[in-house]
């Protein structure tokens, strides 16, 4: 039987670029998404979530467990709050945040209507931040679940502080 002319010499030459653009298009989307750097964390901050005051978010250098367990609260409690600003500054002047470090920390949590429930500031080490906050959330929450149930009252009000 005769074989067709030229049918043979085309499977792998098309084959072989379908893999090579397959490796590169991997590895331009391994290394775009920092996969490569240690420590960084799969996921990033909730969009929910912003840091004003002296101290930057990159400053603060979350690790991807605190990352989790931020966007986890903000996830579990986005019925009260719709956004969540959170006021970081150091006691006098820092070069460097460490998990000793002292901070001014503040939240601040937007609600659905036009009302703030605010935290007052407090003086903690950064290692207590995130655990400060995801517990104020909860106990936020909680109390706004609260004020909401006297309408009457509600209307009086622009920012509750707990």
């Amino acid at each position: 039987m005769p074989q067709k002319a030229g049918s043979g010499k085309r499977f792998p030459v098309g084959f072989f670029a379908v893999f090579f653009f397959l490796v590169a298009v991997t590895g331009v989307v391994y290394f775009q998404t920092d996969l490569f750097r240690p420590g960084a964390s799969g996921r990033g901050l909730s969009g929910l979530v912003s840091v004003r005051g002296s101290v930057s978010l990159e400053q603060l250098a979350l690790s991807a467990q605190e990352i989790d367990d931020i966007n986890q609260a903000v996830a579990k409690y986005r019925d009260s709050f719709s956004k969540v600003n959170l006021i970081v500054d150091t006691v006098g002047h820092v070069d460097k945040i460490t998990p000793n470090t002292v901070l001014v920390f503040a939240v601040e949590l937007q609600t659905s209507g036009d009302l703030v429930v605010k935290s007052w500031s407090r003086k903690i080490p950064r290692d207590k931040m995130v655990s400060q906050l995801v517990g104020y959330m909860g106990k936020a929450a909680s109390e706004y679940k609260e004020f909401k149930r006297f309408p009457d009252v509600k209307q009086n009000f622009k920012t509750l502080y707990i």
